[in-house]
């Protein structure tokens, strides 16, 4: 251990989690570093986690807790630009306290990750050593201990931290995809973003809640990818993971969504930085 002593923000989104909420807090109580704030948004629940968590006024190893109550017109679950608003609604609660400016890092949690012992020493640890990285998460695993299938060099957001200095400059925008965005965000701002192979959290839900091929479509689509792009991801889905029909799926929602003209990202600085992806990752600019 070190003594670094870094202050911590966390960002919760809660619906219907009333079978995991007493083990994901037990996980943060447990944590080898305390954390400074943890915010969590709670919408829309009809499990009793509303009623239960407003119970709660206190929380070993958490100094400041906060419950925030929010309602949509729309209950059901939504990863998308609803996810976003209720991460967002979050960071403006942690940017309005008095001790915004004092702290070091601040990150996303879902009710549904359980992160390990030491997740946020080794983060932080790590980010702190590290001056050019600005964001970074560990790996997910399921609870039979098997590495999600996943990019594990792709920061997740289920379980990120920003650097405050990072989290300043590039910010969050309510977006489709926002973890991809934020993530973009940071590149354009000159940061790298990086995981912690080291680190390790666990989650219940591996792809229960992820958005379906062609909602994956249209987010591609929405955030500037072009058709040679898409047309990659098609015989990636198909031939790699041996799964035509969610790279038809795919194809097929950036196709509807170009045919209809859907919103798409406004701003020209990041509809380049999708345009450019795949060949900027060739060439490992970001």
């Amino acid at each position: 251990m070190t003594d670094y002593n870094p202050n911590i923000a966390l960002v919760t989104p809660l619906k219907d989690e009333i079978n995991n909420i007493d083990k994901f807090l037990k996980t943060l109580e447990s944590q080898t570093i305390p954390i400074k704030c943890l915010v969590i948004i709670e919408n829309d629940s009809t499990d009793g986690s509303k009623e239960y968590l407003n119970k709660i006024t206190t929380i070993k190893n958490v100094e400041h807790f906060k419950v925030i109550n929010i309602n949509f017109e729309d209950t059901t679950y939504r990863v998308g630009k609803k996810y976003a608003t209720i991460i967002d609604t979050g960071f403006q609660y942690i940017k309005e306290t008095s001790f915004f400016n004092t702290l070091d890092c601040i990150g996303i949690l879902d009710c549904d990750v359980f992160p390990e012992q030491d997740y946020y020493y080794k983060l932080t640890n790590f980010l702190k050593s590290n001056s050019k990285i600005g964001i970074s998460s560990g790996l997910t695993y399921t609870e039979e201990g098997k590495l999600h299938i996943a990019d594990p060099n792709f920061v997740r957001g289920n379980s990120r931290l920003w650097k405050k200095e990072c989290f300043d400059e590039s910010g969050y925008m309510v977006v489709p995809t926002a973890d991809t965005v934020s993530l973009a965000l940071a590149h354009l701002k000159g940061w790298k973003t990086e995981t912690l192979k080291s680190a390790k959290v666990v989650s219940r839900e591996i792809d229960v809640r992820l958005s379906n091929p062609q909602s994956k479509g249209y987010h591609a689509y929405f955030r500037g990818h072009t058709l040679f792009y898409i047309v990659f991801k098609f015989f990636h889905f198909t031939f790699k993971k041996k799964s035509f029909k969610t790279g038809y799926t795919f194809f097929m929602g950036y196709i509807k969504s170009a045919i209809k003209r859907k919103p798409r990202i406004k701003e020209s600085e990041l509809r380049n930085y999708f345009r450019y992806y795949m060949f900027n990752r060739l060439i490992h600019k970001y």
